[in-house]
């Protein structure tokens, strides 16, 4: 990839009931209608069903497939599972291949020699990491020397708390793609020359675009899809004056927690003990940060008297479990 490329993001599964098959099939015809060629998908978006409908269009040579898989340290498995994503795509080839998340055990040099085995096969074309923190990333960059691109959740919001790993991918000419690009939009003003009609994600999109990371967007709104292509397309290069929002909180200030599965542990002892089987669990997590450090940061709001934590709930027990600080480092949200 010499060039920002606009990518349309097929992970409709946070909300099944709000999926519609035929805007899906649509949305995806009016990208390809537009020169919108790259694709990002995963193993288990509605259990391989979204690879079968994105197959189906495999009769244009043009598409160009971003795929993520679940990690296991498990060659065998690991293959069965690209060959079984290759034939719900119906292609001889994956152009981008990547672990969807990191584990806590999982075995880099067996992740290295499968990427190496499948390019060699040409079954993949480049590998990635999705969701890899600097860490991690560093450590993968010293076992496997090819050329890699990863997939991670960079926005203004969380500018700062990716500012490093953002740098030492253009320092090491890896590629970026970039989901979640206008969540938890945090701007302090708006430039003038931008006040006129763009939304905050269209704003996010020419931000995006002008640190060369290439954005995945996702709707299955026509209208929506239109106005974010036209704008993606003509971006005006912008320079955002952003103030560092990553922040010390201290974790005694912490007097709401929000979850978005609506399941909310309220104590270090209930976390630990898990009824609720939030997965991974938060000793689970707590073994990865230990070993990795924190994969995505916390997300605070300030409150009347205190804050309150809007998301990594299972993170922030896990946080607590394995480093009993009293103080923790989290983005501000307005």
């Amino acid at each position: 990839m010499d060039k920002n490329n606009l990518i349309f993001g097929t992970g409709f599964n946070e909300n099944p009931k709000k999926f519609s098959k035929k805007k899906f099939i649509n949305s995806i015809n009016y990208c390809l209608k537009k020169n919108i060629n790259f694709f990002d998908t995963a193993d288990n978006y509605f259990d391989g069903e979204i690879q079968k409908i994105i197959g189906k269009f495999n009769y244009n040579k043009k598409i160009k497939i971003i795929n993520k898989f679940k990690l296991l340290n498990d060659k065998k498995k690991l293959n069965e599972n690209l060959e079984n994503s290759l034939r719900n795509l119906k292609k001889e080839c994956i152009d981008f291949y990547m672990p969807h998340w990191p584990t806590h055990n999982m075995n880099l040099n067996l992740l290295a020699d499968f990427a190496e085995e499948n390019l060699d096969r040409k079954r993949i074309k480049f590998f990635g990491l999705s969701n890899f923190n600097l860490e991690m990333i560093k450590k993968f960059k010293k076992i496997y020397k090819k050329k890699i691109f990863i997939q991670n959740e960079i926005n203004l919001c969380n500018f700062y708390y990716n500012k490093k790993l953002i740098d030492f991918c253009k320092q090491n000419n890896i590629g970026i793609f970039a989901y979640k690009i206008s969540d938890n939009f945090f701007l302090e003003k708006k430039m003038d020359y931008l006040k006129h009609s763009y939304s905050n994600y269209e704003i996010s999109l020419m931000w995006i675009k002008s640190l060369n990371i290439n954005p995945i967007i996702k709707s299955l709104n026509l209208i929506n899809l239109k106005r974010n292509i036209t704008t993606f397309k003509g971006a005006q290069k912008i320079n955002l004056s952003l103030k560092n929002n990553y922040v010390s909180v201290p974790i005694n200030k912490i007097n709401k927690i929000s979850s978005g599965s609506n399941v909310v542990y309220n104590s270090l002892s209930e976390a630990k003990k898990n009824k609720k089987n939030l997965y991974p669990s938060p000793i689970d997590i707590s073994k990865e940060i230990k070993k990795f450090g924190l994969l995505k940061p916390f997300f605070v709001k300030k409150r009347q008297k205190g804050y309150e934590l809007l998301s990594g709930q299972a993170r922030f027990w896990a946080y607590l479990i394995l480093k009993k600080r009293k103080f923790f480092k989290a983005i501000l949200v307005k």
